[in-house]
């Protein structure tokens, strides 16, 4: 007999749909059944309620887990490890859960609030990725890529030496 707080409902989905939900990975949920309901519950906290740091934390992490499972799987597989892909994954969940708990007025001191707090998480991120360049080597897969920070680090030493001259 049905629980008496669920309402069985039928719904015919696309093979693609129907092959995306066989293989979703969602904490506590195994079936296909579970999974559309874990599915329903997060679109519900993502469209009824406002965005507290809490809830948007617990689902930018659940958002990101399956992504970070496969890499760590890949470079298990491969013996290589990315400490930049690592570095992103373990701030990024922090940072999209403080762009989600933004103000809910106008209010002009509670948006710059908003802004510290979102700008602390940026400089924290970009801090530990300059970091990685200090050395240079071991921070990635390929550590050319830390020629991407060219640019930033001219832009940074614009920056000082304008400070330094004020």
């Amino acid at each position: 007999m049905p629980n008496a707080n669920r309402i069985p409902m039928s719904v015919r989905i696309s093979q693609e749909d129907a092959d995306f939900i066989a293989q979703l990975q969602l904490d506590g949920a195994t079936t296909p059944s579970d999974k559309i309901r874990e599915l329903l519950r997060q679109a519900r906290i993502l469209h009824t309620q406002g965005q507290d740091y809490d809830t948007a934390l617990s689902l930018a992490e659940q958002n990101l887990h399956t992504a970070r499972h496969q890499i760590l799987g890949f470079e298990k597989e491969l013996g290589i490890h990315s400490h930049i892909v690592a570095r992103v994954f373990e701030l990024l969940p922090d940072l999209m859960a403080t762009a989600l708990d933004y103000p809910k007025t106008g209010d002009k001191a509670q948006l710059a609030q908003f802004e510290q707090r979102l700008m602390w998480r940026v400089i924290r991120l970009m801090d530990s990725i300059l970091q990685l360049a200090i050395t240079g080597k071991g921070a990635g897969y390929d550590d050319t890529v830390l020629n991407e920070l060219d640019n930033t680090l001219k832009l940074a030493n614009l920056i000082y030496q304008n400070h330094q001259n004020r």
